[in-house]
């Protein structure tokens, strides 16, 4: 009798905590996108409002985060939104530092947007949108002027010295500058013939980040600016030319103006290799023991912080399996390849997974 009276409570805790876990699965994910180092500045006077400062922190955030998950093209269609949608998708917000400064109010602030909500509002719009990874990448910048014949590198080269002329928080990828290096300038200068298809790994090995890199080469004429971009990173390579129009290398907004559309070029490339095609659909079932409590919670955590997942929901449950319902944007490689992340090994039958322990 005592032992059926076990078996029982034990098996009637078991529902329990799958109930909670149902209802967990339901809510509202803490899941948020952070933008921080947000700085909003104005005239501290008679008309001065701090609920002014904090709307202009929240669309200054806003259009950073848009920025920040979609390619550049669709980020100017949407950029500009009412501050009531805006306010709509904020979670949470803080002020980092102010202070009051020769008449002038400056605040910093860290905004949290709820991430289900950002989503949902891209779909609707029929936007796909990218994974939010921030990459450290080598980038070599080279420059070759060819009426005068010469080759520019380090300090001689304006796209070098300006390229991270300030911190910016809108870009994903952060750039870790080529060293000077006089054996890198003689490699480069007998290589100016076929420099397009020389490979760069001679440079490109002494750094650790020698796989994902970026080689800029820029050539000047009398007229016009050639650039040839090599695109190296996370294994997905892609070469591209732009030209513009040559201008006055002393002013140097010209030269911020050129370098912030490569940024965008190159964040849109990065953003390509992790956007999300929320048209794809994949639905599998992911069986689980009802007894592994901590496996039930640490593969729930791992499905509210997966991007591949769109939602998931308990199809089924008794004491001794949990039917797990996943909807998915991607293949089921690249979702089990999320999963491995966490140390989370699947084996699939059909479209139903199974976890390998």
């Amino acid at each position: 009798m005592k032992k059926n009276s076990k078996t029982f409570l034990y098996n009637f805790f078991i529902i329990i905590f799958i109930y909670l876990f149902i209802f967990s699965t339901n809510k509202v994910y803490a899941n948020t996108y952070k933008i921080e180092n947000i700085e909003i500045s104005d005239e501290y006077n008679v008309n001065f409002n701090k609920d002014d400062i904090v709307d202009q922190a929240f669309i200054r955030a806003f259009q950073i985060l848009i920025s920040k998950i979609t390619i550049s093209k669709d980020y100017k269609l949407i950029k500009n939104q009412n501050l009531k949608l805006i306010k709509s998708f904020v979670e949470s917000f803080s002020i980092i530092n102010e202070k009051f400064e020769n008449n002038k109010y400056i605040g910093v602030f860290e905004i949290n947007f709820n991430k289900n909500k950002i989503l949902s509002f891209l779909r609707k719009k029929n936007i796909f949108h990218s994974r939010m990874i921030e990459k450290k990448v080598l980038f070599i910048p080279i420059f070759i002027n060819l009426y005068k014949d010469s080759l520019l590198l380090f300090n001689e080269n304006p796209f070098y010295t300006n390229w991270n002329y300030q911190e910016e928080n809108q870009y994903l990828l952060q750039y870790v500058m080529q060293n000077e290096d006089l054996d890198d300038y003689k490699l480069i200068k007998d290589r100016l013939e076929f420099i397009e298809n020389y490979d760069f790994k001679e440079i490109t090995s002494k750094y650790e980040l020698n796989q994902n890199f970026i080689i800029l080469i820029v050539f000047e004429d009398i007229d016009n600016l050639k650039t040839f971009s090599k695109f190296n990173i996370n294994s997905t390579e892609s070469n591209f030319k732009q030209v513009f129009q040559t201008f006055n290398f002393e002013d140097k907004k010209e030269i911020q103006k050129l370098i912030k559309q490569m940024k965008i070029r190159y964040d849109d490339e990065w953003k390509k290799i992790n956007l999300i095609n929320t048209s794809i659909k994949l639905n599998i079932e992911l069986k689980l023991d009802s007894k592994n409590i901590l496996l039930l919670e640490k593969i729930e955590k791992i499905l509210s912080e997966i991007e591949l997942v769109e939602k998931y929901y308990i199809s089924n449950f008794d004491n001794k399996i949990t039917s797990l319902s996943i909807l998915s944007n991607s293949t089921p490689d690249k979702l089990m390849k999320e999963f491995r992340k966490y140390d989370v090994n699947i084996s699939a039958q059909n479209n139903v997974w199974y976890l390998n322990e």
